[in-house]
């Protein structure tokens, strides 16, 4: 805030809000089985290559029984651009727990893991040796400094040099040698004057001497006659006399470190003491070995804050170090893992996938789980994956995070109606709130794996749709059905289902693929979730944009958390929500002639009284009428005064 004191013209730039920008919509995720490549992590791919480059291509063995690659694949063709995959799997990544350096019971001082899961990761080994950055060969030692004296009066001591001034620095505590004056710090030098905190005792003559003050129990800075090599986070071992102790550097400025806990020894500076107070850093060596090939990652430290932490360090072709899931308890430097020689310590645990049967669900739902914590996840398939148990935890998952879809695969060889139809099986992933559509039936494909290219596969649909979905979002926007949509590379379907089956099937929230007289490729002719009929949230893309414009709105408005509930917070939320939704509607995504028409948001004292405003809550009613799609276009037809006639439907 400006203070308006002396007259003149004032300029004070305010804050604005911007307006609120749509988010993606067309992101999709697919779980599966794969043939490499990190496991339940989601990781981002923008092309087929960086799928195969990563996840690796088709399964081939079992032939037809894992359809992530394909579905991927499928989605790429049909205009799909962004996708994070979830690798499911049975398989397990070696790993090795270094020790800690406990006499008794020791912990997990270091977790060695390999890279990829299966057995290979078994051969690999590790050895562990100290490092030192700071070795006793480089002499590093608590900095001594003496000097003859003029005099000393109040709080200054004048040298008898002053070339000797430049033996101190600011920040030392310095002391009258032979005598018992407490440590004093030195806060300014000026030629040969040393200004200092506090005045000593009494006065000194010419026949005395200054010099840094002994280190004391408790002493948490000093000054060493070099700092290279250490930094934050480096374990020292200071060692003076017949004393030895064990310290961890907090902090680093030139020559003085500061520890994060106070010494516990004192230590001689004296002049006359023949004993230096050295200092020796406390650091491991990790080589890791597979077959004739070495890694070495030397000088490796302990605490997160040092340079050479090694879990940020180690950038190993064939591991990860990581910190355990239960870390060491024991202090430095016996924090470091023990002592290991060659030929090593084996990595031990890993196991390979099984593929030669459908994954435990256990699995794909760990897998599922992940996608929690990714936010721009708009689609989610898991291709070929039909059983009730795996699509009711994909219902579940987009429903708990109200922000994604689920688009299911019709089990293969479903028949229309009767026990074991497609109809049944929505009966089963039904979802009140219209977060899911089942499509039927599978699709037939040219085998991308063959070497002739004359043979056809049938492939879940999934995988297909969701590039219809992303393609139909880029070029009509997220309010357009995802249907009357060619599927690009399908060149036929694994059953033809006719108009009146698909009558019944539409009525129940199938959404039904269709090849008509004179097309070449499949249309998708459905736009149902499978919520109920009578559902305000029976067409998918009604769910869709619904969920386009409610997290539009929760990303657009973070601005708006922790200001001042008041009038003027109501007014500009109103106006940003409104330019927002007109936006929408002029993109013919609401129904009405008017933008008022079209929508209504509502803040006022009404919905926001006294009560709800202690909570700290400011409540935004917003109506929308969304665009349906017209999916039965009835043509009346009748006579006209002419005379013609013609038949009335």
């Amino acid at each position: 805030m400006l203070s308006y004191k002396t007259p003149a013209v004032y300029i004070e730039e305010l804050p604005t809000t911007g307006p609120i920008e749509g988010v993606g919509t067309s992101t999709a995720a697919f779980i599966g089985a794969a043939l490499k490549g990190p496991i339940e992590v989601p990781t981002k791919i923008t092309n087929w290559t960086r799928f195969k480059d990563t996840f690796g291509s088709y399964i081939l063995a079992p032939r037809l029984m894992h359809f992530m690659a394909y579905a991927v694949r499928g989605f790429f063709d049909n205009g799909g651009t962004v996708a994070y995959i979830v690798r499911a799997s049975t398989a397990a990544r070696a790993l090795a727990d270094l020790p800690d350096r406990a006499q008794a019971n020791p912990l997990t001082a270091v977790r060695i893991q390999a890279k990829d899961a299966g057995t290979a990761g078994n051969a690999i080994k590790v050895t562990v040796s100290d490092a030192n950055i700071v070795p006793q060969a480089q002499n590093a030692q608590v900095l001594r400094a003496s000097a003859s004296i003029n005099s000393s009066a109040a709080n200054v001591v004048t040298l008898a040099k002053v070339a000797d001034a430049a033996l101190f620095a600011v920040g030392d505590l310095v002391t009258i040698d032979g005598t018992a004056e407490a440590p004093n710090p030195i806060q300014g030098i000026m030629g040969a004057q040393l200004r200092l905190a506090n005045a000593f005792s009494v006065n000194y003559g010419a026949n005395k001497t200054v010099r840094i003050a002994d280190l004391t129990a408790g002493q948490t800075a000093f000054r060493v006659q070099s700092g290279t090599g250490i930094e934050s986070g480096s374990s020292l071992t200071v060692s003076g006399g017949a004393k030895t102790e064990n310290v961890v550097v907090g902090g680093v400025s030139g020559q003085f470190i500061t520890l994060d806990a106070g010494l516990a020894n004192a230590y001689s500076l004296a002049s006359g003491n023949a004993g230096l107070v050295t200092i020796v850093s406390n650091e491991f060596t990790l080589v890791i070995t597979l077959g004739a090939l070495q890694e070495t990652w030397p000088n490796l430290a302990m605490d997160p804050r040092h340079s050479r932490y090694f879990a940020r360090t180690v950038a190993s072709a064939w591991v990860d170090a990581i910190e355990p899931p239960s870390p060491t308890v024991q202090l430095p430097p016996n924090n470091r893992p023990a002592i290991i020689v060659a030929p090593g310590q084996k990595l031990a645990g890993g196991a390979d996938d099984s593929l030669n049967a459908l994954l435990p669900l256990v699995n794909y739902t760990d897998a599922l789980d992940t996608l929690e914590k990714v936010d721009d996840v708009n689609i989610v398939c898991m291709p070929g994956l039909t059983s009730n148990a795996v699509q009711s935890a994909l219902v579940t998952h987009c429903e708990k995070m109200a922000d994604r879809f689920a688009i299911l695969d019709a089990q293969p060889g479903a028949p229309p109606f009767g026990q074991g139809s497609v109809l049944a099986q929505e009966a089963t992933v039904a979802s009140v709130g219209g977060y899911a559509a089942l499509y039927y039936p599978w699709i037939k494909i040219v085998d991308p794996s063959s070497a002739t290219g004359d043979v056809d596969i049938l492939v879940p649909p999934s995988g297909h749709v969701a590039g219809v979905f992303a393609r139909s979002d880029t070029e009509r926007g997220v309010h357009k059905a995802p249907a009357n949509e060619p599927v690009r590379t399908a060149i036929g379907l694994e059953r033809i289902v006719d108009a009146i089956e698909q009558g019944e099937l539409n009525i129940g929230g199938v959404d039904v693929l269709r090849i008509f007289s004179g097309q070449a490729l499949p249309l998708v002719w459905g736009a149902r979730t499978t919520a109920a009929k009578e559902s305000d949230w029976r067409y998918v893309n009604v769910r869709r944009l619904l969920l386009f414009i409610e997290q539009s709105i929760k990303v657009g408005l973070r601005w708006a958390v922790f200001e001042p509930n008041d009038l003027g917070l109501w007014k500009r939320l109103r106006r940003t929500l409104t330019e927002f939704l007109t936006r929408v509607w002029r993109s013919g995504a609401l129904f009405g002639a008017t933008a008022d028409q079209a929508f209504y948001v509502k803040i006022d004292e009404e919905n926001n009284p006294a009560s709800v405003r202690d909570l700290g809550q400011v409540i935004i009613e917003i109506g929308v009428a969304p665009v349906r799609p017209a999916e039965f276009v009835v043509v009346r037809i009748g006579l006209w005064d002419g005379g013609s006639q013609v038949t009335e439907s």
